[in-house]
């Protein structure tokens, strides 16, 4: 049930506000969100 919120709240992310930011921040925005959920699977798994 929790991987399934997961997707949905990543899905609606993606949808909603990835092409606003990248309208304004470039291609690094990509890179920072992929080190965003890389840093958070990694505390959630470590924890």
């Amino acid at each position: 049930m929790q991987a399934f919120a997961a997707g949905a709240i990543l899905t609606m992310l993606a949808d909603t506000m990835t092409p606003e930011a990248f309208e304004h921040g470039g291609g690094v925005v990509g890179l920072v969100t992929v080190g965003g959920f890389a840093a958070a699977y990694l505390l959630s798994t470590v924890a």
